[in-house]
């Protein structure tokens, strides 16, 4: 991916006298509806957020990072949306609505010796920059495709930008240092949830269907960079969607080298920076738009679990549980519009940063089929969860042996079965009985191959057994009452 370019003129300048304001400097990737790819600045992106398709960034983390940025930019300028929301996301954003912008230019300054976006000039724990972006590897985590080198390598401004963006969302906790004040804490969500963003054709119709009524909206990072939210109060809105969890200050850029991340070349690049704990975060209190909640005390949130640590979790769950919170949450409801859902989620173990997936589902618009919809999906965990039984040799009930082997050869196979169905989604959701029993015959070929691997063999015992493992599949048919056998009278018969 190409880099924003810079001119001669700029890089011949002292770096300490390199200025960066976010409102105008192009920074944000974005796809436009006509296929052009550019980076555009934040009054850009939102003057042009009816031709901008989607937000072109290459790590969904990015994605749902600057969505939430320019969210909560919204709020700040304009306050709720007003009543006919669904008609303003038809036309584009009045630009009257961002004079605030203008009025408090100097809060998204990236550099200068003034006030800094999302940056503390306190902070003190020099770090190399590369911190910012969890893929690119730092310190002694030398095992990954891409190699760096701390404070060698380095990022370019819009990189950083990103990196600034990322830490109310996917900040992780873990040891920085031999005293206990400078341990890492999570951001105020805790451990990174899974993040679930409706979105739509265009940026304007994302932000639209986004942007809700809110009691409290307070005010955001860039105006209080040193609030924290207190203890037995509710938090804001704003308050909670910028909560920084790192103090950074970025040390003076140099003009030379490429950034690591993105590639562009002769632009100013950012090699270290200071970054430290901005202390504890996590608040029991606070509500995320996009996160989905549990029903029980303490409430918990949906999480993105390890799938490399096979024996610790069953690796068909994690994606029909989530599913099944956002039908029963009524995440489906979007405001009437053709909309998707982008699904994030961030696997991490402390300080280890393990994976970063995503899936785009499509909403169907019948908001009625929620009650249904949630009762086959149960019925479909319940029916994946009861294969172990089914495939268990009938004339071998009575052994002793475990049979140990089914379970893993099952895991193994149902992430790949869930992966292709939920690539169908909306039409199971819409499609009742019969799409479900199609979506069950996705287990017919993977069933063949485990038969084939668990009993190998041309004894009769060994087809039979295979043959019954084949055909055990998902039963998601309409399901028929049974006929009440008539008891018998007391007495005998007479």
């Amino acid at each position: 991916m190409l880099g924003p370019q810079v001119s001669n003129s700029e890089i011949s300048n002292h770096v300490g006298a390199i200025t960066y304001n976010l409102l105008d400097e192009e920074w944000i990737p974005a796809l436009y509806r006509n296929g052009d790819w550019k980076r555009v600045g934040i009054r850009k992106a939102l003057e042009d957020a009816d031709r901008i398709r989607q937000i072109a960034a290459s790590n969904p983390m990015d994605r749902v990072a600057i969505l939430r940025f320019l969210l909560a930019v919204l709020y700040w300028c304009k306050g709720n949306p007003p009543e006919q929301a669904e008609a303003i996301a038809l036309q584009s954003f009045p630009p009257d609505w961002f004079s605030k912008l203008d009025d408090n230019r100097d809060c998204f300054n990236l550099l200068g010796d003034g006030k800094r976006f999302y940056q503390d000039r306190t902070a003190r724990r020099q770090r190399a920059a590369t911190d910012l972006l969890q893929e690119i590897p730092t310190g002694n985590n030398f095992w990954h495709f891409r190699h760096s080198t701390d404070k060698v390598n380095a990022l370019c401004l819009p990189c950083c930008m990103l990196g600034l963006l990322r830490l109310p969302l996917f900040s992780v906790s873990g040891l920085a240092g031999r005293s206990k004040s400078d341990y890492l804490k999570a951001g105020i969500n805790g451990v990174p949830p899974v993040y679930v963003v409706p979105w739509g054709m265009s940026l304007l119709e994302t932000l639209a269907a986004n942007w809700a009524p809110s009691e409290d909206l307070g005010d955001p990072s860039w105006v209080q960079p040193d609030v924290c939210p207190t203890p037995g109060e509710i938090v804001p809105l704003l308050t909670g969607l910028t909560l920084l969890s790192r103090r950074v200050w970025l040390d003076d850029p140099e003009p030379s080298g490429a950034c690591v991340a993105c590639g562009a070349a002769g632009t100013p690049l950012i090699r270290t920076c200071e970054f430290q704990t901005a202390g504890k975060q996590e608040n029991e209190l606070w509500t995320d738009p996009h996160v989905i909640y549990s029903d029980t005390k303490p409430r918990r949130t949906s999480r993105a679990q390890d799938l490399t640590a096979a024996g610790k979790f069953r690796m068909d769950k994690p994606w029909p549980d989530l599913l099944a919170r956002i039908i029963e949450t009524g995440k489906l409801s979007c405001r009437g519009k053709p909309t998707s859902l982008l699904i994030v989620g961030f696997a991490t173990d402390n300080a280890k940063n393990i994976d970063v997936w995503e899936r785009t589902i499509e909403v169907p618009l019948d908001s009625t089929i929620r009650g249904a919809s949630a009762s086959l999906l149960a019925r479909w965990q319940k029916e994946a969860f009861n294969l172990t039984r089914a495939t268990l040799p009938r004339n071998d009930k009575a052994s002793k042996r475990k049979h140990a082997e089914i379970p893993p050869a099952l895991a193994s196979i149902r992430p790949h079965v869930e992966s292709r169905v939920s690539a169908k989604l909306r039409e199971l959701l819409a499609g009742g009985d019969t799409a479900w029993q199609e979506a069950a015959k996705e287990y017919g070929p993977m069933m063949d191959a485990i038969a084939q691997s668990l009993s190998p063999g041309f004894t009769t015992a060994a087809v039979q057994w295979r043959n019954q493992i084949a055909s055990a599949i998902p039963d998601m048919g309409p399901k028929t009452k049974t006929a009440q056998k008539q008891g018998r009278k007391k007495g005998g018969v007479k």
